[in-house]
């Protein structure tokens, strides 16, 4: 009867991954017609706005974790995601040869900021526990990287090649398809942690170990696919700033909403652990590439070889 009940709920959880990722694309083609509209640099937009939107299954994921009283889900999901962001979609982008000039200051300065998060995670490791001021800090440390970026990054592009004025879309247009994207994302969250509440608690598994292998990697899609597409139209810092974005997005901001939520001490830290020297080692190989002017094909094979090993030993 159990293996029945894991059955269904793998595929109900199946069917939710593959709507999240649809509806969180839907609600990305939306963004991109507002940037067309608000005309920002590329860097700034891959931050301030389409790391956001890609965030947003995460933060979804983040809020009904919390209402269901399963922290665990958002907290494995923000650090699957931010291993899967680094170390498959940064990976893949580099492992092609689309990264081997894509260093800026302003894209420095993020992976700095981004490091220096992932540091928090692990004062919390040692502490054993957290309180809602670090969820008060985290968010704070997100809203300064916004308002770092948007005053940085004034030069003003559009987001497609050969677009003119007359061709932007409305804005009652534009706003409806974000509510659309939205509204079905969040139906697909729900039904993300709903199926896999139910299948670690048939199973008995961790579930922030059913948050990082596997709803990280559906909540990770709209950045895989955005980027990839941004990549091949030769907007390399718009895809650069949108995973990172996204990484410091999830650290920040979804972490802090977690922690202002529900108490740490319900999180398996033991587990926690496992995870967070991936997200730093994958953060300190894409610091240390930028630095010296771009992401090598080597260095994109040595990301995707750390997230193979990442989920080898996480389903030890």
């Amino acid at each position: 009867m159990h293996m029945v009940e894991v059955i269904l709920y793998c595929a109900v959880l199946a069917f939710s991954l593959a709507i999240l990722a649809l509806a969180s694309r839907f609600a990305i083609k939306s963004v991109e017609d507002l940037i067309k509209l608000t005309r920002l640099s590329e860097a700034s937009v891959g931050f301030a706005v389409l790391s956001v939107m890609t965030s947003v299954p995460e933060i979804c994921v983040a809020f009904f974790s919390v209402w269901q009283g399963q922290p665990g889900f958002s907290v494995g999901d923000v650090l699957g995601s931010n291993v899967f962001n680094v170390g498959i979609v940064i990976g893949i982008l580099a492992a092609i040869g689309y990264l081997k000039k894509c260093s800026t200051d302003l894209l420095r300065e993020l992976v700095d900021i981004l490091f220096l998060s992932s540091l928090i995670p692990i004062v919390l490791v040692m502490f054993g526990s957290a309180s809602s001021l670090v969820g008060l800090l985290l968010i704070g440390v997100f809203v300064f990287s916004i308002y770092r970026m948007t005053k940085n990054g004034k030069q003003r592009i559009s987001i497609t090649n050969g677009e003119t004025e007359t061709m932007q879309p409305g804005k009652k247009g534009v706003v409806l398809k974000m509510g659309i994207g939205l509204a079905l994302v969040i139906v697909a969250a729900q039904l993300t942690i709903f199926s896999a509440s139910n299948i670690a608690t048939t199973l008995g598994v961790a579930p922030i170990l059913i948050g990082a292998k596997i709803i990280a990697i559906g909540t990770s899609m709209p950045e895989l696919a955005l980027d990839f597409t941004a990549a091949r139209r030769g907007r390399i810092e718009l895809a650069i700033g949108d995973a990172i974005g996204s990484n410091l997005t999830n650290i920040t901001l979804v972490l802090g909403i977690v922690l202002l939520g529900s108490p740490f001490g319900t999180v398996d830290l033991s587990i926690f652990a496992q995870i967070l020297p991936f997200v730093l080692v994958t953060t300190l190989i894409l610091w240390r590439y930028l630095t010296k002017g771009g992401v090598s094909q080597f260095g994109g094979i040595a990301l995707i070889m750390t997230y193979v090993v990442f989920q080898a030993i996480l389903a030890a």
